[in-house]
């Protein structure tokens, strides 16, 4: 595709350009009358994000670095995943506008509720009536994670090529090596350092079980900032880097989210409600049934890797991107590691199968490592 690609909206052919608008931050008093583009608050990749007001089609314009694929984020598997969600009957935003040249996607205006906005109590706890709603929303987005994984037909997409295979899920622990553990911490920690290697043996052993888990198609960021509420309808955003992976990966992702208090009573019935369903799916077609037992197991190991790789993203978004926020999750991502519901199964203790990697767990959840963590951290501050 080159130049615009316009898509045809209630009848309107729209032609949205961002510098034929003012653009205003979000902190600047707004009393223009005319169209105005308001700049928001976007995630951590390298997008922008840019609200249109005073204007009733209502969209947001999402600016990339650059007009090609192959990079961590890109419009075009942004593009591709969007055709292949809709297909699926998903529920994504619409796209208003495609603009190549200026490297934007402009999408429908979804809002600015987040599946975090629903969370009144400080604690998820399905004990507490008032979390009740919240809950049906997270069961509402693990039933669109089995639409997505069993669909009606094949369905072509980017994903589709790509794995978490070992060399990926290693790639992702060793994130939180280079980039927690030796660019936050300054430990250096290498391979081959004697004094690490326990440790990188049982990195390749986590990497070697989850890759051998049957694979469907995963969202790959499922946390409660990527789940949107328009009237008190689920939306899916930032799915442009969805890959073929575990069943749990997205599971995890959402049910042991670094952002969110969860308690263990409700992460394990919500754990429970997902695997109900699936296997009902599964049955419908005509798969055999994956056991309690061996999905437990899986839910601990795919767990503790997306929680290494949560740390290793807070300490690179910390010392390469100078966005130091997300460092306040750190202590909450150990607490769910360390916690004995994320390490016993009931044929397996995660640490004595991998004891280097929860010794340095525990280092830094309690030990001395832990003080200099909370000195590093009260630097950035």
């Amino acid at each position: 595709m080159t130049g615009i690609l316009s898509i045809q909206l209630e009848s309107e052919q729209l032609m949205l350009r961002i510098q034929d608008f003012k653009i205003l931050n979000s902190e600047q008093s707004i009393t223009e009358k005319e169209p105005v583009l308001v700049l928001i608050a976007g995630d951590a990749s390298d997008r922008k994000f840019f609200r249109l007001i005073n204007d009733p089609i209502g969209a947001i314009c999402m600016q990339f670095p650059k007009w090609e694929g192959g990079y961590g984020g890109d419009p075009i598997s942004w593009i591709g995943m969007h055709t292949a969600l809709t297909q699926m009957e998903l529920p994504i935003p619409k796209i208003i506008e495609i603009d190549e040249t200026n490297a934007c996607i402009w999408t429908e205006d979804l809002g600015d509720i987040f599946l975090n906005s629903t969370l009144i109590e400080p604690i998820l706890d399905i004990n507490n009536q008032k979390c009740h709603k919240s809950i049906d929303y997270y069961k509402e987005s693990l039933l669109l994670l089995i639409k997505a994984q069993y669909p009606k037909r094949k369905i072509d997409h980017p994903a589709i090529n790509r794995f978490f295979d070992f060399e990926k899920l290693f790639f992702e622990l060793n994130f939180f090596v280079t980039h927690f553990l030796n660019g936050f911490m300054n430990l250096n920690v290498t391979e081959d350092n004697p004094e690490y290697k326990g440790l990188y043996e049982d990195l390749n052993l986590l990497a070697k079980k989850l890759d051998a888990c049957e694979r469907v198609l995963c969202h790959r960021d499922y946390h409660v900032r990527n789940i949107m509420l328009k009237n008190e309808k689920i939306y899916w955003i930032d799915f442009q880097d969805a890959r073929m992976g575990p069943h749990s990966y997205d599971v995890v992702s959402l049910v042991r989210d670094s952002y969110v208090n969860i308690s263990w009573e409700t992460r394990k019935h919500l754990f429970s409600y997902y695997l109900d369903n699936m296997n009902n799916e599964r049955e419908l077609n005509n798969l055999k049934p994956i056991s309690k037992t061996s999905f437990n197991l899986e839910l601990l190991l795919m767990g503790l890797q997306r929680n290494i790789k949560a740390i290793g993203s807070f300490g690179y978004l910390a010392t390469k991107k100078g966005k130091p926020n997300y460092l306040k999750y750190v202590k909450h991502t150990l607490d769910i590691l360390s916690s004995p519901e994320a390490q016993i199964h009931e044929e397996t203790d995660l640490k004595i199968m991998m004891p280097k990697l929860y010794s340095l767990i525990n280092n830094l959840y309690k030990g001395e490592l832990s003080i200099k963590l909370e000195e590093k951290i009260k630097n950035y501050f």
